[in-house]
């Protein structure tokens, strides 16, 4: 009965272990910075299309800023461990860029049809409110017809 207690109780131990070990190296974690998903898109955008003055201003480096731009011409950024795995991008940098990630402004991003993401939302949400409207009006035309 007491080897049942222990073994239960190893059990509970190396669960609360391996919990323990997966939070601490989360799925956005890069260099020990934690990344909301907002903050990994961001920095990608950023690292992506972003000057190279602007980014030499965010990481006070003009060699890791140039290693930046000169690993986005043949294929963009695909996520924060392919800027993390840039020669010149240390703990310190990618913080800087992480926190310079939300001072992007969104205003200026056009997607593929010159859109900027405020328009995209609401064609968005003129849409969704039609489809809400037909549905409305057709559900009250059933209901009519059947009384």
């Amino acid at each position: 009965m007491k080897k049942l207690f222990y073994f239960g109780l190893f059990k509970k131990f190396l669960l609360i272990l391996f919990l323990f070990l997966s939070t601490s190296k989360a799925d956005g974690t890069y260099s020990g910075i934690y990344f909301t998903t907002y903050e990994e898109n961001a920095t990608v955008y950023l690292c992506n299309y972003y000057s190279y003055g602007y980014l030499k201003d965010i990481v006070n480096n003009s060699t890791t800023a140039n290693n930046i731009v000169n690993g986005r011409v043949d294929s963009l950024y695909t996520s924060v461990s392919d800027i993390d795995a840039i020669s010149g991008v240390s703990k310190n940098r990618l913080h800087r860029l992480k926190q310079a990630s939300h001072l992007i402004d969104w205003n200026k991003y056009s997607d593929d049809f010159g859109m900027t993401l405020h328009e995209t939302n609401f064609i968005y949400a003129l849409v969704a409110v039609l489809i809400g409207f037909v549905f409305l009006f057709f559900s009250v035309y059933v209901l009519v017809l059947k009384v």
